[in-house]
């Protein structure tokens, strides 16, 4: 879920997983991320009483709570293990899910590439839109070396085709019209500014305006356009209801918002570093169909009437 030394700052996950949110990079259509949660569901209902699992890259820990969820309705109790480069703290910002949680080692300030288990210590390493952002052999050769003979990885990985990634590219557009010199929050800005010194408002008006019209363009051409819309709602509704508020908190909430914006624009760029290019990909089979490996297996996971991919799908069993 968040991405490993590959991607050595981090910064933009750190933040992110500091808000209640259990999931990262998942498909916008409910349906397809529901199918998603129904595929690991299945995983999980497959691994014996006892067994050690490990999630790389947890984040604030879906997959294990879907797997603590599981084993609780089948009536036995697995050992699940998560880590993340991210210093995470899940139980703290997600309290509704603190019972599932609860049955969970998570493990902060851990890179997939130096793992602090001893060989053989889990009979499961899974991971979601994770281990992808790690260096793939080192992070390959840590999972071997974790797993037990006969142990089993699970990975959905991020692929170059899949619906996630296309909605990934659509956001970094999407911030950067926000982002930009001529863009929304930089007119707001003047504005405000214009406002508390009572210089330039009309002016000021007239590229607030202008700058709001073309985000409405951009959200008619482009569409869902969510962020920019909620965004620019909420600009629009502060300048028309200026005088109501103190431009010191309105200062506050554009840098507070241009923060979440900058820190967004990293995790989507890593995102697309990280997604399973073709050459990525060849690398990962050519590992994985060599010792310390077997039977390994690799599928697009397609959802929905049009079939539409929400990721790359690869298996593999640790001799």
């Amino acid at each position: 879920m968040a991405h490993s030394s590959r991607h050595a700052s981090n910064w933009g996950w750190r933040r992110y997983w500091r808000e209640n949110r259990l999931a990262a990079c998942v498909p916008e259509n409910p349906d397809s991320a529901a199918a998603i949660e129904t595929y690991w569901s299945r995983i999980f209902a497959q691994f014996p009483a006892g067994n050690r699992v490990l999630d790389i890259a947890t984040g604030n820990g879906v997959l294990l709570v879907w797997g603590a969820r599981t084993a609780r309705a089948a009536g036995r109790e697995l050992t699940l293990t998560g880590i993340d480069l991210a210093d995470i703290d899940p139980a703290r910002f997600l309290p509704e899910h603190r019972a599932d949680l609860a049955a969970v080692r998570f493990i902060g300030k851990t890179a997939a590439e130096s793992l602090p288990f001893a060989d053989g210590s889990f009979d499961a390493v899974v991971s979601q839109y994770g281990l992808e952002y790690a260096d793939l052999e080192p992070a390959l050769s840590e999972a071997a070396r974790v797993l037990a003979p006969s142990g089993r990885l699970h990975w959905l990985a991020h692929g170059a085709g899949s619906i996630v990634v296309a909605q990934a590219r659509a956001k970094l557009v999407d911030i950067a019209l926000l982002l930009s010199s001529k863009g929304p929050f930089a007119a707001m800005r003047a504005y405000v500014k214009a406002r508390v010194r009572k210089r330039k408002v009309s002016r000021a008006t007239r590229e607030l305006t202008e700058a709001l019209r073309r985000a409405e363009s951009h959200c008619a051409a482009k569409p869902p356009a969510t962020l920019v819309h909620q965004l620019c709602g909420g600009i629009l509704e502060t300048a028309n209801q200026f005088e109501r508020y103190r431009p010191a908190d309105v200062d506050d909430w554009l840098n507070e918002n241009l923060k979440r914006l900058r820190g967004e624009r990293q995790r989507v760029r890593d995102l697309l570093s990280a997604c399973l290019s073709r050459r990525r990909l060849a690398r990962v089979e050519q590992t994985l169909r060599a010792e310390p490996w077997s039977g390994a297996e690799f599928s697009s996971f397609d959802v929905g009437a049009t079939g539409d991919s929400v990721g790359q799908l690869i298996q593999a069993v640790r001799l």
